[in-house]
């Protein structure tokens, strides 16, 4: 258990600090809707603004239009969504902090399944380190990562479907069978249709293994009685065997409950659970599927966790050693997801990371690889297979940190599907680096150079050119020269009728350079000395929908025509493209900023955000100093009590030496 513990803080620590605090798709937006209207009306009726980011909503009771999407997420979202209302009350800034703070779920999750993978692996023999590398292994080299840094329900499912198995595998495994943990077998079973009701596929599964062994049990009894001359009905049926069906379905209860009175809340009826029509979406050639979730170079599973080859050598040991059981049952949990969606129209998952689909099934084949590294292990055995690991896991966790690095969406908006899933030099395992060295790039110009900073939209050339391209209510460039330098800067302030003045303002260091003309297209010649220069044009915006001039609803400053300069020695500025439009209120838009590759993030990570959110200074250390300090305590608790277990080892194996040393002959 202390390994498990140390496991879980380990890891929800370091997913806090390495999170994202936004989410990636309009399934979350949807879940987190669900989780607002608990909270502001107590209903789960999905009421949004006018092009709000949410999808598959249905029509149900009294008019309203429900979310199909699982309410469990939604419900363990509420505590982590009133921490944030705690940080910033109302408003735009109350709204950026709940989400913040809603996708630290998914990390907490996963590193829980982490110490679910530690703490199995360790009761099937594996030693203590390699049972800590198998949770590392799921946690950091495959793509839970990546999901452990959304508000997707697959991470909430994987922990369900791994915590399941093995409390019906646990339950079997002293001499008299442990009914309590067949009960926690079936409430975990049943909590997974209020999760994914396509994880229901799982169920089966796991209730033939339960049968499997309880038929073990009565072949025991059986066995046991006849060896005693008691004589035995052919049909009869012991008493331990009803109570552990009974366990695990009584325990399947709770969740049924909850699905039922879901189903009733939306639409009236506890058995519509709003996939009806998916039905009829399961289109895709079975090859096809098969060939796209196993093989295609952007979206096999292997690649995005390579570690599951392990599984292979890993489950042929079990095998050979009786436990063909557990050996059938992972291998059952992954078939019954891989043929699910093998066949469904919407097999790539949408536009996401890797074969999200397939995630809640990566953590228990895994566990298949416990038995490569088990104290009985040949030294020369031991060798070999360190290199193998070391190779996959290393591979593993590259090509997802390019997934944790860069926005998934960026990748997939700006990359044809057929290219991004069917060849490797535009998979997104590699596509992801190429695009992050191509932007990391534009932050390591050589100086002399200008770079287009905070709060300017994108260009708006057809040819693809730098400029022209407009400011928001403040743009801001960064320059760098190694010695002095003249600039000549253009801006176009010219506006419709309708429009506010424009009170146009320029501050060169922090310094105001006064009340410019406004409305009018002028040049700027201004001086930079040498070392670091920050040119700020300040204004007035002015919003084009508002004042009937477009359709364009944005908050817009001047024009920059151009922006060209050179230093005192002749050598010519470079200007850099690393704009960042400003954050946009409306909620679609406010949503697709995070990723629209014209907006040069240059890493997807909350640090990078926070600053160019609407919180206040002091909201923003609020939230900061939260996820920094519970980050760091977490990974300090978890990496001391590494420290501990580790300690009573080196302990024993020095007093096993000393023993050995003066044994008397």
């Amino acid at each position: 258990m202390r390994l498990a513990l140390a496991v879980f803080f380990m890891l929800s620590g370091f997913y806090l600090l390495t999170m994202s605090g936004h989410t990636y798709s309009a399934d979350e937006e949807t879940m987190l809707a669900v989780t607002r209207s608990l909270l502001e009306r107590g209903d789960v009726a999905v009421v949004v603004e006018d092009g709000a980011p949410v999808v598959a909503l249905r029509p149900g009771r009294d008019g309203n239009v429900y979310s199909p999407y699982g309410i469990l997420p939604s419900l363990l979202a509420i505590p982590l969504h009133l921490l944030g209302t705690i940080i910033a009350h109302t408003g735009s800034s109350a709204d950026y902090a709940s989400r913040f703070t809603v996708t630290m779920l998914n990390g907490l999750l996963t590193a829980a399944t982490c110490a679910v993978i530690a703490r199995w692996a360790q009761q099937l023999g594996a030693t203590i380190g390699w049972s800590l590398v198998l949770a590392l292994i799921y946690g950091l080299s495959t793509f839970a990562w990546v999901y452990a840094r959304t508000f997707f329900s697959e991470p909430l499912a994987a922990l369900l479907l791994l915590s399941a198995t093995y409390y019906a595998w646990s339950a079997f495994q002293s001499s008299r069978t442990n009914y309590w943990q067949l009960f926690v077998s079936g409430l975990l079973s049943g909590l997974l249709l209020v999760t994914r009701i396509a994880a229901a596929v799982a169920l089966p599964i796991i209730a033939l293994y339960i049968l499997w062994e309880l038929s073990n049990v009565w072949l025991q009894y059986r066995l046991l009685l006849q060896m005693y001359g008691i004589a035995v009905r052919r049909w009869h049926i012991p008493r331990s065997v009803f109570i552990g069906v009974l366990s695990w379905m009584v325990g399947l209860l709770p969740g049924l409950a909850l699905f039922g009175w879901y189903n009733l809340a939306r639409f009236a009826t506890p058995i519509a659970s709003g996939y009806e029509s998916e039905a009829f979406s399961f289109t895709t050639p079975l090859g096809e599927g098969l060939f796209g979730l196993l093989l295609s170079p952007g979206k096999s599973v292997f690649l995005y966790a390579p570690a599951l080859l392990l599984a292979l050598p890993g489950g042929i040991v079990f095998w050979r050693r009786g436990k063909r059981a557990l050996v059938l049952i992972v291998v059952g949990l992954f078939l019954s997801h891989l043929f699910l969606y093998a066949c469904w129209a919407h097999w790539p998952g949408g536009g996401v990371w890797g074969p999200r689909f397939l995630l809640p099934v990566v953590a228990p084949v895994i566990i298949l690889a416990s038995s490569l590294f088990m104290p009985t292990s040949a030294q020369q055995l031991k060798i070999g297979l360190l290199i193998l690991v070391l190779v996959l896991s290393t591979t593993g966790f590259i090509g997802n940190l390019g997934g944790v690095l860069l926005n998934f969406d960026t990748y997939v908006v700006s990359t044809p599907f057929h290219n991004s899933t069917y060849t490797i030099a535009e998979s997104p395992l590699v596509g992801h680096w190429r695009l992050l060295f191509d932007r990391w790039a534009r932050y390591r110009v050589p100086p002399p150079f200008c770079q287009l900073g905070d709060g300017i939209y994108a260009g708006e050339s057809t040819d693809g050119a730098i400029f022209p391209r407009r400011t928001g209510p403040k743009g801001e460039f960064a320059c760098l020269v190694n010695s002095a330098a003249r600039i000549t800067l253009i801006l176009d302030d010219q506006r419709p009728v309708g429009a506010p003045d424009s009170q146009l303002r320029l501050r060169l260091n922090g310094y105001d350079q006064g009340r410019l003309p406004s409305g009018q297209r002028r040049l700027y010649h201004l001086r930079l000395p040498s070392g670091w220069s920050r040119l700020e044009v300040v204004v007035q915006p002015w919003n084009p929908l508002a004042i009937g001039f477009s359709d364009r609803d944005e908050p817009l400053g001047p024009i920059i025509v151009a922006l060209y300069g050179q230093t005192d020695d002749d050598t010519r500025l470079a200007i850099v493209d690393t704009a960042v439009a400003p954050l946009p209120a409306r909620p679609n838009p406010r949503w697709a900023w995070y990723y629209e590759p014209a907006n040069q993030h240059l890493i997807d990570h909350w640090l990078w955000y926070l600053p160019r959110s609407e919180l206040t200074t002091e909201q923003a250390l609020r939230m900061g100093g939260l996820i920094i300090l519970t980050g760091t305590i977490n990974l300090i608790v978890g990496i001391g009590l590494l420290v501990m277990i580790q300690k009573p080892r080196e302990r024993d194996h020095s007093t096993h030496e000393h023993d050995r040393t003066y044994l008397p002959t």
